[in-house]
């Protein structure tokens, strides 16, 4: 059996964290797997270290990739539904988007796929609609429920402006343009374009932006922290702060320098940067760590956690018991901080050098990280977090497959 997976849009370890257990699980079942990945570079992510390769019954291909926006005034651009997002990114050229589903089109010709799998991938959804047996998997975020016009990305937003149902519209009609001429069956609802003929969202209703409006079931996330039980107050350290943030984020500078100013006990790991930038960064009470530091050990302990939004951070912050401070990135980190925002025990902090200027910053690290009722609701608020049964969404995705592309799993 061969099975291509495609991860078009979107950026980060998460997409590369769902993927690979489905991978393993269905090469060790004798599939052989073909990764068309946006990242390639996280292609290592399957590496034998033995080899620097891709171990044997894996092959890593080109994608047709989207030119994403480089001004960062795009950042700026108001994306309140996915329409508004693939209208961003181009999907409103006629062009390019024949020229994309073209090129998938021949992906499939080229590797002949008994299935193909989509983690935030519409187009090669598109394209393989009717010809290809499809699945999808994503988060939350990434599967707007399918059957229908968009919602809102935004879940305390009720309703999209005007514009949002504008550049719907005309999406799918160019979507449809371009099917109806290559003789292919029309796309009813661009939220379509997320759907395989099975879909499997990985989300837990706490961070699912579309909470209010999915009908179909989602799975328990197989990607998430496991094994964190939050400690009593007694058993974390006073001033205790946990750092998590790319090396990349435009407030990073600011969060160091506030957290660094405020006198508290910070271990921090900063994604991307060396070892010796994380020596030389480091101070007697701010200790970057140059290696990934296990949630389940650090966030327990923590009094404060700050971050930039990350799904899988939140998730076991909230699990951890742990108070919150987030300072998202983009409009998903946004997205997700804000619906942990509504448990109660976090701040976000969407602008901060706006919001709280001068010392107010650093001010607010200390008061938080000292607030005794603030730990209290984080603890009481980990009751929140049912993650389910990874191990069983995982069996029921890879069970899915094989009956999708017509094979015996056993």
């Amino acid at each position: 059996m061969r099975i291509l997976f495609g991860w078009e849009f979107g950026a980060g370890l998460g997409h590369i964290n769902r993927i690979k257990p489905i991978a393993r699980a269905l090469r060790e079942r004798g599939a052989e797997i073909f990764l068309a990945l946006q990242e390639t570079e996280r292609a290592d992510a399957f590496w034998d270290p033995g080899t620097g390769k891709l171990p044997d019954g894996y092959h890593l291909l080109p994608i047709p990739r989207w030119n994403m926006p480089s001004d960062p005034k795009a950042r700026t651009v108001p994306t309140h539904s996915f329409a508004d997002v693939l209208n961003l990114i181009g999907y409103g050229n006629e062009g390019g988007f024949a020229a994309r589903l073209e090129a998938w089109s021949g992906l499939f010709d080229a590797v002949r796929p008994d299935l193909v799998i989509g983690d935030f991938s519409p187009t090669m959804n598109i394209a393989a609609r009717g010809r290809i047996p499809s699945l999808t998997i994503g988060n939350g975020y990434t599967m707007p429920p399918g059957g229908r016009p968009m919602p809102p990305i935004r879940p305390w937003q009720d309703a999209l402006e005007d514009f949002s149902k504008k550049h719907e519209a005309k999406l799918l009609a160019i979507i449809n343009k371009v099917l109806r001429l290559r003789g292919e069956g029309q796309l009813p609802y661009l939220s379509d374009a997320f759907h395989g003929d099975r879909s499997f969202p990985l989300t837990l209703s706490i961070v699912d932006p579309y909470a209010a409006h999915r009908e179909e079931k989602t799975v328990p996330p197989f990607n998430m922290p496991t094994d964190i039980t939050p400690l009593p107050k007694e058993q974390r350290p006073a001033d205790g702060v946990f750092f998590y943030m790319p090396h990349s984020h435009p407030q990073l500078k600011l969060a160091i320098d506030s957290l660094k100013q405020s006198g508290l006990q910070v271990l921090a790991y900063i994604s991307g940067i060396n070892a010796e930038a994380a020596r030389s960064n480091s101070t007697a009470r701010f200790r970057i760590s140059p290696t990934p530091l296990p949630f389940n050990e650090v966030m327990p302990k923590a009094r404060l956690l700050v971050h930039h939004g990350g799904l899988s951070t939140a998730v076991a912050g909230t699990m951890a018991g742990t108070p919150q401070a987030i300072m998202p990135w983009n409009l998903e980190h946004l997205v997700t901080a804000k619906r942990i925002e509504t448990l109660g025990a976090t701040r976000v902090l969407n602008n901060p050098a706006k919001e709280l200027p001068g010392k107010a910053l650093t001010q607010f690290f200390v008061q938080a990280a000292r607030d005794d009722a603030l730990l209290e609701k984080a603890i009481g608020a980990a009751r929140s977090v049912e993650l389910g049964s990874p191990d069983a969404g995982l069996q029921t995705i890879v069970s899915a497959c094989f009956e999708l592309a017509g094979k015996n799993g056993k």
